[in-house]
């Protein structure tokens, strides 16, 4: 009987520790916010606007990002465009398979499907296209322009 107990112990334990694999931030002091997290990965905290209303982040580097709404900032004289919704990897210098950042070039909205860091350039990928900037244009988080969907 005693072998049993222990035995549901450690099914228990086990389930707890994977569980735990994944963080989630909503307003707990304890859980760094996610610009702080973007740091450990050796990014800017401006390549998110302000105003994240949740992060998960997975073992995996795995992440999803949620913000109030659509919005928009300007970098460097380009418009980047945010979703509701944003997810992707993150592994240190690399950010990839992201979905919901896309530029504005004129009339088309091309999708940013990743971002590197290189030494102190931040090179977005879009499409076909790449475009290197400063690390220091995005020292700082940038209010959101709302979009269509922002809230207000």
């Amino acid at each position: 009987m005693a072998k049993n107990h222990l035995l549901i112990l450690l099914v228990l334990a086990a389930s707890l520790a994977a569980s735990s694999a994944t963080i989630t931030k909503s307003d707990s002091s304890a859980t760094p916010t996610v610009y702080e997290l973007l740091a450990k990965y050796n990014f800017p905290p401006g390549i998110l606007p302000e105003g994240v209303q949740n992060y998960t982040i997975a073992a995996d580097g795995s992440f999803g990002v949620t913000l109030p709404g659509e919005c928009e900032i300007d970098v460097a004289g380009f418009t980047l465009l945010y979703d509701s919704e944003i997810q992707g990897s993150i592994q240190s210098m690399l950010i990839s398979g992201l979905n919901g950042v896309s530029v504005n070039l004129g009339i088309n909205r091309v999708a940013i499907s990743s971002v590197e860091r290189d030494g102190d350039r931040l090179k977005f990928h879009a499409g076909l296209i790449s475009k290197s900037f400063p690390v220091s244009s995005f020292a700082m988080s940038p209010r959101c322009k709302p979009g269509a969907g922002f809230a207000k």
